[in-house]
């Protein structure tokens, strides 16, 4: 799947002796949209169990750590809305620290546990706790490592109450980044809400990849160029699930540029509340637009409050038919014919890709090594070990 303007990117990089260290991140965000096919065939395939656990749970609740959590922000509306179960992204720090002030009471519930390791101290310990102290929890664990803490200790059937799903080896970033990793466990849990209906969820995932490789054929050279401006933060925008995509996409940016740049990730109303002051010209500000005509009608309005007021600063806006007098000379609109085809929770998916691109591109342009930025040690791709505490 590779495409022409791959090539070229990475036949640049491959002559310029002074960008190193950046091929395992290059690599798994161009391979996502092959393996986005890949994880789609595996989540239908066991759409029916899923499909059982949750019509036999009352709640459902995601979890992770960092951008793992992320994910469960980027799907949980949708699956609330497909699945007709409560749902709701939380932490597993937080629920390490808190459970019983953070965890609905309604039982039984599923907690669906993401991991790319599968390493991480605090989710093998909240698992942990939830067995011991929480009978009527189910688990459902997907992870991109089958080596991991995780996989081995509640893989093959262990334990009745732990289903765990293993993606593709290769969605184990090798990167310090999460890329592949993150757009992919969305994939998998995202089933949960088409449970019924795997068919469309396989459409779906189609037109997906689809827009996947039209971001990577028509929109590197631009993001590049938007990456390469001297902004000094970015703030990102989304609503719903698109929310998950900010948080992700922000966390990108602050993780490949090892802090130099700062970014802030808010909602599109939240916005209006205070944090529009940041918005001056020193600021990247990147938009994930809804394609449902209700969230869109506000997103435009503030949109258009923005520049009825004059502030500066660059915008990239991610979505199908946004007017263009809605945006300057300098600002890039993102809209890949396919994108207008995807709910917002599949939107949430392809977006989070221009995050990656944004954080990559703007890495190379501090001279740092996209595979390891943090050359403080301050970050690590696995949370190292910490003490654990009884509740």
């Amino acid at each position: 799947m590779t495409s022409a303007a791959q090539k070229r990117l990475f036949d640049a990089l491959d002559g310029d002796a002074g960008k190193q260290g950046w091929r395992h991140t290059l690599t798994e965000i161009f391979q996502q949209p092959e393996l986005w096919h890949q994880t789609a065939e595996f989540s239908a395939s066991v759409a029916s169990q899923r499909l059982e656990q949750v019509r036999r749970n009352r709640f459902l609740v995601f979890t992770g750590s960092g951008s793992s959590h992320y994910v469960g922000e980027c799907i949980a509306p949708a699956i609330q809305r497909g699945a007709g179960r409560a749902a709701q992204a939380l932490g597993s720090g937080e629920l390490l620290l808190a459970k019983s002030d953070l965890l609905p009471l309604q039982r039984p519930l599923m907690l669906v546990s993401f991991a790319r390791s599968g390493n991480s101290p605090e989710s093998t310990a909240l698992i942990s706790d939830c067995l011991e102290q929480e009978p009527s929890i189910e688990h459902l664990v997907v992870t991109c490592n089958p080596s991991g803490k995780l996989a081995r200790q509640w893989g093959a059937g262990v334990e009745r109450r732990v289903t765990v799903d293993v993606l593709d080896p290769r969605t184990c970033d090798k990167s310090l980044v999460m890329t592949s990793s993150f757009t992919n466990l969305a994939l998998a849990g995202l089933v949960l809400g088409y449970a019924e209906f795997p068919k469309t969820y396989l459409r779906h995932a189609e037109t997906l990849v689809g827009v996947g490789l039209e971001l990577f054929e028509g929109w590197l050279d631009r993001l590049e160029s938007i990456a390469r401006q001297p902004f000094a933060r970015m703030i990102a925008l989304g609503s719903g699930g698109q929310f998950g995509t900010a948080r992700e996409s922000a966390l990108k940016m602050l993780e490949m540029t090892d802090g130099r740049v700062s970014t802030q990730a808010e909602s599109w109303l939240g916005f209006r509340h205070g944090p529009m002051c940041a918005f001056r010209g020193d600021c990247l500000l990147l938009l994930f637009v809804s394609g449902e005509p209700a969230k869109r009608a506000y997103q435009l309005d503030v949109l258009r409050e923005i520049r009825h007021k004059g502030l500066g600063g660059t915008v990239v806006a991610v979505g199908r038919k946004i007017p263009r007098e809605l945006l300057s000379d300098g600002d890039l609109l993102v809209d890949p014919p396919g994108l207008a085809e995807l709910p917002d929770e599949w939107a949430a998916i392809a977006g989070t890709v221009v995050g990656q691109l944004l954080g990559f591109f703007r890495c190379l342009q501090e001279g740092l090594q996209p595979d390891q930025p943090a050359g403080s040690g301050a970050i690590s791709r696995v949370v190292p070990e910490f003490r654990l505490y009884p509740d």
